[in-house]
Order: C-alpha cells, then sequence, then structure tokens
C-alpha cells in the first residue's frame, strides 16, 4: 500500500531508469525573458552543482517511487516517472509567478532569492487566495507557511504545497515528457507578466523540444491558446 498520495521533488524528474544531461524545456522557458532576473532555474546540465542536482533528483524519485500512489487524483497531469504521482517542484516560480512586476524592482542577488520571494508572497496574500481554491482544511499547515523562517523548511513547506496543488487537480505544469515539467500554482494567481513570458517562451525557436502546458488537467500544446482569464 502506497504511503503517500503525491511526492513533490525539489530537483530534475526524469522517466524511470534515465539519467542524462541534455538541455531541458522546462528549465529553458523559465531561463529567457522576465523569468531571467525574477525567478530562473539553475540549469542542471552544467557540470557541477547543476548536473549533481539531476542526479539527486532521479535518485530521489527512484528511492521513493515505491512508497507513493498510482492511483488518479482530483484531474490528469502528467507523469513523468512510471505512472507514479512524483511531480517536480520549482519553488522560486512556485512563489515568482504570483507576485506583482512592481515587488521586483529591488529584487536581491540571486543567493537570498527564495527568501525574499517568500516574504514578498506572504506580504502580497497571496497564501491567504491560494487557501481556499485548494480547500485545505489543515490549520497547522497554513500556520507554519506564515510564521516558519528556517530557509530549508520554507522550501519543504513550497514542495508539500506543490503536491497539495496536484492532489487537489489545481495546478500549471510546463515541460514534456522526455525532460520532465516544472508544477506550479494555479493559472489565477499567475501574474500577467508571467503569463505573457510563459506563453512567448514555450514556443521559443531555440527550444529543442515542443513544451505542453497543463492547467488542472487540460493539455495545451504550441498551436493552443493559453486561457486569458
Amino acid at each position: 500500500m502506497s504511503s503517500f498520495s503525491a511526492l513533490a521533488i525539489d530537483a530534475p524528474v526524469l522517466p524511470p531508469g534515465t539519467l542524462h544531461y541534455e538541455v531541458r524545456s522546462c528549465e529553458k522557458v523559465f531561463v529567457w525573458r522576465e523569468f531571467q532576473k525574477r525567478c530562473k532555474p539553475g540549469e542542471s546540465q552544467v557540470r557541477g552543482t547543476g548536473q549533481a542536482l539531476r542526479r539527486a533528483g532521479v535518485e530521489t524519485a527512484h528511492s521513493f517511487a515505491c512508497a507513493v500512489s498510482s492511483e488518479e487524483l482530483a484531474r490528469p497531469f502528467p507523469k513523468v516517472f512510471d505512472g507514479r504521482n512524483i511531480v517536480e517542484a520549482f519553488p522560486n516560480a512556485f512563489l515568482g509567478v504570483s507576485l506583482k512586476s512592481a515587488a521586483f524592482v529591488k529584487c536581491p542577488a540571486r543567493g537570498a532569492k527564495f527568501d525574499w520571494l517568500y516574504g514578498q508572497w506572504l506580504g502580497e496574500g497571496v497564501s491567504d487566495r491560494l487557501r481556499p481554491i485548494l480547500a485545505w482544511e489543515r490549520e497547522d499547515f497554513w500556520m507554519s507557511l506564515a510564521t516558519n523562517v528556517q530557509h530549508d523548511e520554507r522550501a519543504a513547506l513550497v514542495c508539500a504545497l506543490t503536491a497539495i496543488c496536484v492532489v487537489r487537480g489545481r495546478y500549471v505544469a510546463v515541460g514534456e515528457n522526455d525532460t520532465g515539467f516544472f508544477f506550479l500554482p494555479p493559472w489565477e494567481l499567475w501574474q500577467p507578466w508571467a503569463r505573457r513570458a510563459v506563453d512567448t517562451n514555450r514556443v521559443d525557436r531555440r527550444l529543442d523540444r515542443q513544451v505542453e502546458v497543463w492547467i488542472d488537467g487540460a493539455r495545451f500544446g504550441p498551436e493552443d491558446p493559453l486561457p486569458r482569464g
């Protein structure tokens, strides 16, 4: 019997039995344009810490796979890892896409960015808007989100929140099956700048693979317009 309905890993999730260092489309989409200075990922094809992070993600997915359910959740979503409910979290972008452009005027250097994004996210009341969307009635969880100040524990809380979004079927996923997907907050929380950037970047000619965007169980290919509202 599975221990977890879903698992979100803050590192690359690739198909089972796969470890490569190809460029990942989901990472490239969030490197270009406004994302570049606001919430870009470290690219995991890069030697050193990038490739180490990719190996760690692959190893974690394999280590926990047997404990994660493969049962259907509220809505379909792209299952990269052997049909298991394992998804890839991207905490900086999970927080960043919900922030107004004005918040980034005094954005700090990369090393301090996550905690700054977290503080802005709380300050703009995004957590309060997300709670009724997810209908996750565990008060201690929301209290921890609001009060925890420890960097790694905050990152773990955002990973847990990513998994909850998937369980509830209220998520956005960006990527493709061979190199993986980032899972992000519900589309209605995305600010206009983030919607425009992902819409432009998903069809950029520099991409090696076609990118899909999934929103609450619906798949949008490169030729499909993304929702406006």
